[in-house]
């Protein structure tokens, strides 16, 4: 555990020394984070944790995934201790008791009717049409706007047929970016009985098949859930069985890590789950795209965000703070706007 510590630390101070917005080591670009985990002399048990690190917040392998991005990534959450912490200001210190969807039913109430098309896939942009517009096409629509905004990810960016094609530099993005496997498994309990036994909820495992267990409870609704991080490789093997079976390798690991085995079958209701490396609209994943070595340094931190011609790009993956968060969203869309503002007042 000693060196566990000495790693976590080691990771800590490097990401602090990153430009969160536009981060430059061709070093640590070059190799991947398992290596540079191996080259700080890490231990197989401080490996283990690292790769717990990157299927937990990326759904990837450590063997992957750069080094400079993994720890830009820490950085743009304020740092691997701040983006994993359950306390004020971390990264898994607030929830939604209504769920997600409350914000953009709010946000959706404030519009004009008609002004949110649903169900109207874009299919085209026409950024060249020399009339001062651009054209969105969809199946059944054109529309015409001075300036567009995509958050699409990146991924999903290669279902849209752009007229002149994007540059080498954006397209380079949209090739090299991965998904991982991330899929959040929510087992449903009639009793917080781990609560009971004296367990806060939170694990993590180095053989799964989930990787990190965290207590996602809403005692005032009466719902005592447990929600299971299934990502990387053992999330993969695990999306491979039968519903049946995937209820049960979740009971028994959970029954297992909290000493529940004679009671975690009673207190069972369901399984809740959405495996979004199915949905083709969010890129077959989440819940941020990632970068091999070599990449993030030869294209530059913040040529992602860049807008080409009218067309503006935000969306979590280009936030340079809290990056594959919703909070990182919200800011990339209002620096989005502040550039479409700007361009149209002249």
């Amino acid at each position: 555990m000693q060196d566990v510590a000495r790693i976590r630390d080691m990771c800590e101070a490097d990401c602090q020394l990153l430009d969160v917005f536009d981060p430059n080591d061709k070093d640590l670009d070059s190799i991947s984070f398992e290596e540079y985990l191996k080259s700080r002399g890490a231990t197989a048990t401080a490996l283990s944790t690292g790769t717990v690190w990157t299927r937990a917040m990326l759904g990837q392998e450590p063997n992957h995934v750069s080094a400079l991005y993994f720890l830009n990534y820490c950085k743009s959450g304020g740092g691997l201790l701040q983006m994993r912490s359950d306390r004020k200001g971390g990264g898994q210190h607030l929830r939604v008791r209504q769920g997600m969807q409350l914000f953009s039913k709010g946000l959706s109430g404030d519009l004009p009717e008609g002004t949110i098309r649903l169900s109207s896939p874009v299919t085209a942009i026409n950024n060249n049409t020399g009339a001062g517009a651009v054209e969105v096409h969809t199946k059944d629509h054109t529309i015409h706007a001075r300036k567009v905004v995509t958050t699409l990810p990146t991924p999903a960016l290669k279902n849209i047929s752009f007229s002149p094609d994007l540059p080498s530099g954006k397209r380079s993005w949209i090739e090299a970016t991965t998904y991982g496997y991330y899929t959040k498994a929510m087992m449903v309990f009639k009793s917080p009985f781990w609560v009971e036994k004296g367990f806060c909820g939170l694990t993590q495992s180095f053989i799964g098949p989930s990787s990190v267990i965290r207590d996602t409870s809403s005692p005032a609704d009466n719902k005592h859930i447990l929600t299971c991080f299934m990502s990387g490789i053992p999330g993969r093997a695990w999306s491979a069985l039968s519903d049946s079976e995937r209820e049960q390798s979740l009971l028994k690991q959970i029954g297992q890590l909290f000493g529940a085995e004679d009671i975690v079958d009673k207190e069972f209701i369901q399984l809740v789950t959405y495996e979004w490396i199915n949905d083709e609209y969010s890129g077959w994943g989440c819940p941020c795209t990632a970068l091999p070595p070599g990449v993030l340094s030869k294209l530059g931190g913040g040529s992602l965000r860049v807008p080409w011609l009218d067309l503006h790009f935000a969306g979590t993956e280009t936030a340079g703070e809290w990056k594959g968060y919703m909070e990182g969203a919200v800011r990339s869309g209002e620096r989005a706007a502040a550039e479409v503002i700007k361009a149209l007042q002249g």
